[in-house]
């Protein structure tokens, strides 16, 4: 009886130092070498045991861990040094049966298919703990290379697939782009909040959130300041998922805004992300997560356009009035709900009504009237973006657009 072996590998031979990359992929020559060096321990590790009927002994798998640590500090993925174990154990196993090999002739085909099963297991087991210590040791490197695999995915290079490939990662076919900024960290060298990162808490956060089941593979490329988040768009609270993760392990606020976009199309996601948590820390809104549907219409009047500045034209009497401008924005922030504008300002609902009274005398718009309101609130939100970016408009400008 012949058994068929090609479950023993399900991805591909390895046979007489002749290796098969994977799709997209052209291994080097030291690649190659170093895969069938990883295949002939492995090779002989199986052939032993399945002459003698017993599975492998930790000092006969000295050799075969040492070629698996070669094969990491060669950046080969673990995905093709599982290849090589494959078909290895495959080889012996299908030589084994076929009669070639003399010792086992008393064990079942099945039964043999089975032991052997175990010697895959065995052997697999040593291959990877091998490239997982490694990353233990080097989890400084490994966020580097993290983060430029994030750097080639969100600008489109199409290489991206073949070194995420190299380095074990398996890319997603869509993924939510995520960008963060952490609050109360300068830009500078010296942040100015109470907490301050080094590299260990980073790698840590880091570390917290790549072993988080979300669906598929995180992929992070975080600084002290921020960064970008790619998570596999699997499973609709994922975001959400890491974003809180990421709060409690670093103990910050986070402006964070995200959309989905499939590989070769997160460039302009990227960007637009970016706008948007730059619109909200501009504008003083919470830290929080937002997306394009939370800020439609601050980011439409961030465009620009004749419009900004007839806009600001709208606001420009209560220059020089900041208790009024306080007011407005309560009273939007209240959904034009007096006696809450009034809690939240620790005055009487009278005094809001009347400096609601004092805004429609100066702009000539009322507040009160759904289409005052949204004029004004409009008004507001081009005149802080103006405001954050240093451009004020002259007397001039706002008289012309008048």
């Amino acid at each position: 009886m012949r058994l068929n072996t090609t479950l023993a590998n399900p991805i591909g031979k390895v046979l007489g130092g002749e290796r098969r990359a994977p799709a997209g992929l052209a291994p080097n020559e030291v690649d190659i070498k170093l895969t069938a060096a990883l295949e002939s321990q492995c090779v002989r590790v199986a052939a032993t045991s399945f002459a003698v009927g017993r599975l492998p002994l930790a000092s006969e798998l000295d050799g075969a861990r040492l070629a698996a640590e070669k094969l990491v500090h060669a950046a080969v993925s673990l995905r093709d040094a599982q290849r090589a174990v494959h078909g290895a154990v495959g080889a012996v196993l299908e030589r084994g049966c076929s009669g070639d090999e003399g010792a086992g002739e008393g064990i079942a085909v099945v039964d043999r298919a089975v032991f052997m099963m175990r010697v895959l297991e065995v052997i697999g087991n040593v291959v990877s703990s091998a490239y997982i210590d490694y990353c233990r040791r080097d989890s400084g490197r490994t966020r580097e290379r993290t983060a430029h695999i994030v750097d080639m995915v969100v600008s489109g290079d199409p290489k991206a697939r073949v070194v995420a490939e190299r380095n074990g990662v398996e890319l997603a076919v869509e993924y939510d782009v995520v960008v963060v900024q952490f609050v109360g960290i300068a830009e500078g060298s010296d942040p100015i909040g109470s907490r301050t990162f080094d590299d260990d808490i980073v790698s840590a956060a880091v570390g917290a959130l790549t072993s988080r089941d979300v669906g598929g593979e995180l992929l992070l490329a975080l600084s002290a300041h921020g960064g970008t988040i790619l998570v596999p768009s699997s499973d609709a609270h994922a975001v959400e998922t890491c974003l809180t993760a990421l709060r409690s392990n670093l103990g910050v606020d986070i402006f964070a805004a995200t959309s989905r976009a499939h590989l070769g199309e997160m460039d302009g996601v990227l960007a637009h992300c970016r706008e948007l948590v730059e619109l909200a820390r501009c504008l003083g809104m919470e830290a929080r997560l937002y997306r394009t549907g939370d800020l439609a219409l601050e980011y439409q009047l961030s465009r620009p356009g004749p419009g900004q500045s007839r806009l600001r034209s709208v606001i420009a009497p209560l220059d020089g009035y900041p208790e009024l401008v306080h007011t407005l924005r309560t009273f939007i922030a209240s959904e034009a709900n007096r006696r809450a504008s009034a809690k939240s300002l620790y005055v009487h609902p009278n005094t809001v009504d009347y400096r609601l009274k004092r805004i429609e005398q100066l702009t000539g718009v009322d507040p009160l009237s759904s289409a005052g309101l949204m004029s004004l609130h409009a008004a507001l939100v081009v005149d802080s973006l103006a405001r954050a970016h240093g451009s004020e408009l002259g007397t001039s400008a706002i008289a012309e657009a008048s």
